[in-house]
């Protein structure tokens, strides 16, 4: 069973925040809660304007109101949000949970692209009627290179497919009128939107950080076009608002935090998310929130998402498991928690908020709150990502030299290096390849070998998606992880339009300089580089030996 040590030191957490008001104090922007920011980074009250969101929801949701009716009234058919970090995340989750619009729903096809990888840039310009398409550009700061870089491209691409269309000047296909700007005030995006570059700006908020972004206009604006209802997003939110107010020990977000830090800091920092399949892409969203919010100063909660299940005797001693039992309830939950129990592992065990999928903006916040908890106890400043930058710079300096290629191994010696690694270490997955779900199903059964011959945690994730998410912690965190990073061998290349670089360049720049960065940091990073076959097969059949 759980420990009694391990429930007494959350309960102790759970009154320390109490006791000490921690959620009265976060409300009235109390900067005491949480060390000083890393230099350059973004102090509180620039920071706590997520607390407002769901309050600002309304006026959103009606602001919004009728857009997807308008969209299919004007011959758009789908969305897609280029976008990095947290101004994707919120698209790539919804999407995934909410899944396509319904017949007959006025909603546009989702889509969210966050990465520069050739093959999946031409794969989904091929699936697309680009002059009936919508583009979302995402950036808080108005100058992020991925997306940048996609604008140029579909914009180059748009302009060739609508010159022959046939649509006229006043429907979508014109060029501007298919672009939407989603920027904060002032950022060199926007003096774009006012120049009239883009059909339409919708301005972002200053005071919220991108991974705290989720119920602004960066998650809510893709959504509505999407057909999917603002109102009841803000209703979800406004509840959990509620439970949220006090300093009580019923307070979720308190409840979530204490669990996630008081079993961090006893060692236990690998925050193991469960849901049923239907919600596996909301790990993706937490793992961001997580690893860049507590992932520095050589600490952090490293979430581990997207992970097979495995028996509970095969987990090690540095894990908690937080179990997320949605509205849809997966009737395995209650066994699964009860042998995590019994295997002596602490769980915490979540009811969704709400009955229905638009519960999931409740837990938004219930995350975002339990996040800034957790940073408080843990004492890590929650709303800068000081070493995000660090490798953007090493990238920005590669791309003027592409000739360099790191030295690489096989995936059986990167494999073989792994034999005696153990806890609290971990191996990190990082795939700078064409996404797709046959190497994301061969990476899974990768992990579970690895974990269950070992006893390892491990993550994964595609770059440079992961570059704006749990890349913070790789390089902030603890210095005990193993990287297993898998770079494309020869590809079909794109001209990044306007630019000096190619997209398969920008990828190979962003890939070697984060390695850099990580190494520079004291990780042990092997680069692989699969020589012959489809990267699945190699993945599956190696996998297959290593077990």
């Amino acid at each position: 069973m759980s420990s009694h040590r391990d429930r007494d030191a959350v309960a102790e957490a759970l009154g320390r925040l109490v006791t000490e008001s921690f959620a009265s104090r976060l409300w009235q922007r109390d900067a005491t809660l949480w060390p000083e920011p890393s230099p350059g980074g973004d102090p509180p009250d620039r920071t706590l304007g997520w607390l407002d969101l769901p309050g600002r929801l309304p006026l959103l949701a009606e602001k919004l109101s009728g857009l997807a009716g308008q969209l299919s009234g004007d011959g758009f058919t789908d969305a897609v949000v280029l976008g990095m970090g947290g101004s994707s995340m919120t698209p790539l989750t919804l999407r995934g949970i909410f899944g396509k619009p319904g017949p007959g729903s006025p909603g546009l096809r989702l889509h969210a692209l966050d990465t520069v990888n050739p093959a999946s840039i031409a794969s989904v310009a091929d699936s697309l009627d680009l002059p009936r398409t919508l583009f979302f550009v995402s950036s808080k700061s108005g100058t992020t290179v991925e997306p940048l870089s996609l604008e140029a491209y579909f914009r180059s691409q748009l302009s060739v497919d609508a010159a022959g269309s046939g649509l006229s000047s006043a429907g979508p296909g014109t060029g501007r009128r298919n672009f939407v700007a989603l920027t904060d005030p002032g950022t060199p995006m926007s003096e774009r939107a006012r120049a009239g570059e883009f059909g339409t700006w919708m301005a972002t908020p200053e005071d919220v950080g991108g991974r705290f972004s989720a119920l602004s206009a960066f998650g809510m604006m893709p959504a509505t076009a999407a057909g999917m209802d603002p109102g009841r997003f803000a209703d979800a939110a406004a509840r959990m608002v509620q439970q949220c107010l006090t300093d009580s020990t019923s307070n979720p977000g308190l409840q979530l935090g204490a669990f996630m830090a008081a079993n961090a800091l006893a060692g236990r920092d690998k925050v193991t998310l469960i849901t049923s399949n239907e919600y596996a892409v909301f790990g993706m969203w937490v793992e961001q929130l997580l690893a860049e919010s507590t992932g520095k100063d050589g600490r952090g909660l490293i979430p581990i998402a997207g992970e097979l299940r495995l028996e509970a005797e095969s987990y090690g001693s540095d894990r908690q498991f937080i179990v997320f039992d949605s509205y849809d309830e997966d009737s395995n939950f209650r066994q699964v928690s009860a042998e995590l129990e019994s295997a002596g592992h602490p769980v915490l065990v979540i009811k969704a908020s709400g009955s229905e999928k638009h519960g999931i903006a409740g837990e938004f916040f219930r995350w975002q709150f339990a996040t800034a908890a957790a940073a408080s106890l843990m004492g890590v400043y929650p709303f800068d990502q000081p070493d995000v930058e660090a490798a953007k710079v090493k990238s920005r300096e590669l791309l003027s030299d592409t000739g360099q290629s790191p030295v690489t191994y096989s995936l059986a010696d990167a494999l073989e290096r792994l034999e005696k690694i153990e806890t609290p270490a971990y191996v990190a997955l990082i795939a700078f390849l064409p996404e797709s779900p046959e190497l994301t199903a061969a990476f899974s059964g990768l992990r579970r070998v690895i974990s269950e011959k070992t006893g390892v945690a491990t993550t994964f994730g595609y770059g440079p998606r992961y570059l704006h998410s749990i890349g913070q912690l790789y390089k902030g965190g603890p210095r005990n992880a193993t990287v297993l990073g898998f770079i494309s061998g020869k590809y079909d290349d794109l001209a990044v339009p306007g630019a000096s670089y190619t997209f398969g360049e920008l990828s190979a720049a962003q890939a070697a300089g984060d390695f850099a960065v990580m190494t520079e940091y004291g990780q042990k990073v092997l680069p692989i580089r699969p020589e012959d076959g489809r990267t699945e097969a190699v993945v599956t059949g190696t996998a297959g030996a290593f077990g």
